[in-house]
């Protein structure tokens, strides 16, 4: 029978193997290493990319309200942080007294 841990290790294993999937494409010039703000609202919403800029967690690049450049795998790594921050602090880990502090949602 598998465990909940079991699951969310495979999640989190995927995760990496995403980013650094993004990674070697990014440094291999077969996807552009930026996004701009538009897209990076589509895939992860405005209100966490906006909350993510304004406490310094991801970088825009470019002159600020025209057309900003996200690096495309800071904000995937940032993205996939959260989601493990989310889940170490599942009742699975909560029994076990590990706790890791949200001060945002990510």
């Amino acid at each position: 029978m598998r465990s909940v841990f079991d699951y969310e290790l495979r999640n989190m294993l995927t995760d990496a193997a995403k980013l650094g999937a993004t990674q070697a494409l990014a440094d291999t010039g077969a996807i552009k290493p930026y996004m701009n703000k538009s897209e990076a609202y589509r895939l992860y919403g405005r209100g966490k990319v906006d909350n993510w800029i304004k406490d310094g967690l991801i970088t825009p690049r470019g002159e600020i309200g025209k057309s900003w450049q996200i690096d495309r795998v800071e904000i995937q790594a940032l993205s996939s942080s959260g989601t493990v921050a989310q889940y170490i602090n599942t009742q699975y880990f909560k029994d076990k007294g590990v706790k890791i502090n949200l001060d945002k949602e990510c």
